[in-house]
């Protein structure tokens, strides 16, 4: 297992155990369900990070939110 990093929708900045090899989840929340996919990024000051990020949400936008929470 790993902890992994959520970013982007109403689970952003949690901290959850995904088991090994999981690449996506979804979480059914008021305004419908939310689609979360794993991805591998470089941040910058911390090295490659795996994190679950809104399937809809770019890289670029994925990786600022991402940095925050490394801060």
């Amino acid at each position: 297992m790993a902890i992994v990093l959520y970013v982007g929708g109403s689970k952003d900045g949690e901290k959850g155990v995904v088991p090994y090899g999981f690449s996506k989840s979804r979480a059914d929340t008021a305004l419908g369900p939310e689609f979360y996919t794993e991805r591998f990024m470089e941040l910058q000051g911390v090295g490659k990070v795996r994190l679950m990020a809104l399937e809809s949400l770019r890289d670029e936008i994925v990786m600022q939110r991402a940095a925050r929470h490394y801060r």
